[in-house]
């Protein structure tokens, strides 16, 4: 529920920006969809299924990704 409430948040700011956007200029209305996206991410950092934790957890599994590679190649080293 959250996160189609998130999402919903989302779409109405780009929607916002975009109504800006046409009525003063593309400059204004790019500003504020980014602005609305930055602090839906910031004030939602706490929440267990937005959309900060899932680029935190994308990160942090791309990082053991990494590691378990490293591992991999090294037992692959030792083994040769």
């Amino acid at each position: 529920m959250k996160k189609l409430l998130l999402s919903l948040f989302i779409i109405v700011g780009c929607l916002i920006g975009y109504f800006t956007g046409s009525l003063l200029n593309f400059d204004t209305g790019l500003t504020l969809c980014i602005a609305l996206l930055v602090l839906s991410t910031w004030f939602g950092r706490h929440d267990e299924h937005g959309i900060y934790r899932l680029f935190k957890d994308t990160h942090q599994s791309n990082l053991d990704d990494i590691e378990r590679q490293e591992l991999e190649e090294q037992e692959a080293e030792v083994i040769q």
